[in-house]
């Protein structure tokens, strides 16, 4: 059985990188020790650390921080990479496939994500049940044109709709986006802010991926996979359980895209 996974990590890796090499990323390979820097720490409490020679050096906790570092000590002048390797977290090792996306348009992330989904469904079995996706900012609007206390993120995140309900009252909007379902969150929220920027790219995104004929589902509960992102993010999902694609919007001007390869993924 370990022969037959190790095979499969080496086949998946070539048809992984040959895809990418075809759609022009920059394929890259970098050693898994770099220099250490405080900004990961805040990000990767698990990274492991260790001194030689009076300098301070990390083990490759997540591509997505080693690829920005490496970029910008680089000025590199490509802006799609992609990566498969192994990375090491509380003391055991995963591997980890994805791409990073520097400065890229809306039609760009859009035809990532959809190269993502269909190399995944090529790869599995069953059929995609969800796409569960969120922006930070959503509820900032909600804050911001209503007037409410910035507490009531917690209770949003936590799914208290029994605070919200005694908080803002049965009639407020948000406590009335909170206690539909979640998939018809999304025309609730067209409904305060479709014209907007945010839901804009959300419902372009939706009609882009109704191919796969999976629910689309906005969830303002749903909470950013990794610390860094600061926009939009999402996941896929083949089960109820475990994500098989996540991605999302950092720096600013980055949007990165992982294939889970354990834990109900690809391997």
């Amino acid at each position: 059985m370990k022969n037959e996974l190790i095979i499969r990590r080496l086949e998946l890796a070539r048809d992984y990188m040959n895809l990418l090499d075809e759609a022009g990323y920059q394929l890259i390979d970098m050693n898994m020790v770099e220099p250490f820097h405080i900004e990961d720490k805040r990000h990767h409490s698990s990274t492991i650390i260790f001194e030689k020679n009076e300098q301070l050096f990390s083990i490759r906790s997540d591509w997505t921080r080693s690829l920005l570092n490496y970029n910008e000590n680089y000025y590199l002048s490509h802006r799609f990479f992609g990566y498969f390797g192994p990375v090491v977290r509380n003391y055991k090792t995963f591997y980890q496939a994805g791409v990073e996306l520097y400065r890229p348009s809306e039609h760009e992330v859009l035809k990532s994500i959809d190269m993502h989904l269909s190399f995944a469904a090529g790869q599995s079995d069953g059929e995609f049940q969800s796409i569960i996706v969120n922006d930070d900012k959503l509820l900032d609007l909600y804050i911001d044109k209503y007037q409410l206390d910035s507490d009531i993120r917690h209770l949003v995140y936590e799914k208290n709709i029994s605070e919200i309900r005694k908080r803002l009252g049965e009639t407020h909007p948000l406590y009335q986006l909170m206690a539909a379902k979640v998939s018809d969150q999304i025309n609730l929220i067209n409904g305060e802010f479709g014209d907007g920027e945010i839901m804009s790219f959300i419902n372009h995104l939706n009609e882009y991926l109704t191919k796969y004929h999976m629910k689309f589902i906005v969830d303002l509960s749903f909470r950013s996979p990794q610390s860094y992102y600061n926009g939009f993010y999402f996941q896929v999902f083949l089960d109820h359980d475990h994500p098989l694609l996540s991605g999302g919007e950092y720096n600013s001007n980055a949007f990165g895209i992982a294939l889970n390869l354990s834990d109900g993924g690809l391997l």
